[in-house]
């Protein structure tokens, strides 16, 4: 853009010569035609105030070319990622425009706490579960990260998890949060499978209603799962809030991971 109105700056200039000589010209021509005997123009000036015409014209037919050009060179051109977002499918295009209104951010300063660099990783994601829990009515919940020395997601905390068993550890690719980690977009389950998970309570033991997969997401690399469980239904509101809320978490977490191993 400088160069550019470097460029502008030398057309005004010209322009401004080219009023000048015309000015001249004229006044030179109409002397002579009026025949008046004390102003005589020589033919040096007339060659200099010609090549000046000439030049200026020629300024300003390159001033227009240039200009064609500046407008075909500032056509926008979408780089890679602003195909994707031009062209977005139905998951993408809920994260970009929201349907609902909801303040992400807002959700966000409950769910998400403040990094203390102290706090173990462990307790700090479990304080998110905690959260999410109470906000969205939850019933259960596991914190995977991955690991990038074993290239496997392991729980890191767990909400109200009933089971003597540890959460397995899984690769990408691997059973249904393996999938979610490969395919990079939430997962709602609204038929649990038989089996697949129950939460148990002073009450008995019963089968949550939905059963969600939140993949956290940096640079595009799978770095998390979340795994919730709710006895009451995950809708598509909820779902569009979670799927942003994960971007904020998924870079909170990798931020206080950073924190705790300076």
């Amino acid at each position: 853009m400088e160069a550019r109105d470097k460029y502008k700056s030398i057309i005004v200039l010209s322009y401004v010569f080219f009023i000048i000589c015309a000015i001249l010209l004229f006044i030179s021509v109409w002397n002579n035609l009026s025949l008046n005997p004390d102003i005589r123009i020589g033919n040096g000036i007339y060659f200099l105030l010609f090549a000046v015409i000439i030049f200026t014209s020629i300024i300003f037919i390159l001033h227009l070319l240039e200009e064609h050009r500046f407008l075909v060179i500032e056509e926008p051109v979408l780089e890679e990622t602003d195909r994707e977002n031009a062209e977005p499918d139905e998951s993408s295009m809920e994260s970009y425009s929201s349907p609902y209104e909801i303040d992400v951010d807002v959700i966000a300063e409950t769910i998400v706490p403040r990094i203390d660099p102290k706090e173990p990783t462990s307790d700090y994601t479990e304080k998110i579960l905690r959260n999410l829990a109470k906000y969205f009515e939850l019933v259960q919940g596991v914190f995977y990260l991955k690991n990038p020395k074993k290239d496997v997601f392991e729980s890191v905390s767990t909400y109200a998890y009933a089971s003597e068993k540890a959460p397995v550890p899984f690769k990408t690719g691997e059973g249904i949060p393996g999938q979610v980690a490969k395919n990079k977009t939430l997962l709602n389950l609204r038929d649990v499978p038989e089996g697949y998970l129950n939460v148990e309570s002073g009450l008995g033991e019963s089968r949550p209603r939905n059963l969600v997969f939140l993949p956290l997401l940096l640079n595009k690399e799978t770095v998390g799962i979340i795994e919730i469980a709710s006895f009451h239904e995950i809708d598509r509101e909820k779902e569009w809030t979670l799927r942003n809320l994960a971007k904020i978490i998924g870079n909170a977490t990798v931020t206080k991971m950073k924190s705790e191993n300076r």
